[in-house]
This record gives C-alpha cells, structure tokens and sequence, in this order.
C-alpha cells in the first residue's frame, strides 16, 4: 500500500491497487468549499495519479468518483452543523441522531473508493452519475453558504 500523498492542494490520497482512498479532513473540505468545481478537478488529478502510478485506468468514473467525494464531505457538514439544533431540540432527544451520524462519520473520514469489483457500494456512486450536473451545484451552492449568508 501506498503512502499518503499530499502533492494536490495538500489533500491526503492513498493509491491501491483498484482502490483509492482519500483523508476527509480540512485539507479536503478547504478544497472543496472554493468557489471552482472541486471534487470534479480532484477526480481529474486522482484518476491521472493513478494511471502513472499503476501504468492502466482505475475503473471508475470521474462523475462518479466526484459524487462519492461530494456525499462524503456532506456528512462531516451535517455534524459540524448540528449543533444549532442543539438550542432547539432537548439533548435526549439529539442524541440518537448525534450517535448515529458520529458512528457514519468513523466510517467517512477515510473514503474508500473502488472499482465495483472490490467496492460494493460502486453502483450507489455509478447510479447517481446521470445527475452529476444537479449533484455538482448543490455542492457549489454548499460550498458558498457561509459566504451568502454573510452578505445578508
């Protein structure tokens, strides 16, 4: 197994043999929160990293392996943000959702992406290819939240 290599934008990436796996942790939401298509042009570096390291194609789509970034960091957003509900929602009732999401998020911060042969979950990412036009503005429109709420 590779080392991690922080040569794009500082973004922690693990090259395997049919599998990618990437750190998500600030380097990678930064990344992902400037204004560009970000999970589209981290696809693009992956796929090309992975080419000249193994000398073949990994097979997984750039759309596909962007959306599967995009869903990831989305997770590690919902927990971040969960504490404003906190003020709203007695803690008793808070902690079933808190518990749930922290035990997904364990399963997050590494994101394991693999060809379908090695990776089970392919097929979820493959599926929502069709719609990565919509998939990619709502995280654009994620990414410059904070950034518009500001401006009011």
């Amino acid at each position: 197994m590779e080392e991690w290599n922080k040569d794009f934008n500082n973004i922690s990436i693990q090259y395997d043999g049919g599998v990618v796996r990437i750190k998500a942790d600030d380097a990678l939401i930064k990344f992902l929160e400037l204004p560009s298509h970000g999970s589209y042009l981290l696809s693009q570096h992956i796929l090309k990293t992975y080419e000249k390291i193994f000398k073949k194609t990994i097979k997984i789509s750039i759309h596909s392996l962007a959306i599967e970034i995009i869903a990831h960091v989305f997770v590690d957003t919902i927990l971040e943000n969960i504490s404003e509900f906190s003020d709203s929602i007695s803690h008793e009732k808070l902690k079933p959702v808190i518990d749930t999401l922290e035990h997904l998020r364990e399963h997050t911060r590494i994101i394991d992406c693999g060809e379908s042969s090695l990776d089970n979950n392919r097929f979820i990412w493959d599926s929502l290819v069709p719609f990565h036009t919509i998939i990619y503005g709502i995280a654009e429109m994620a990414s410059t939240k904070d950034e518009n709420q500001i401006e009011v």
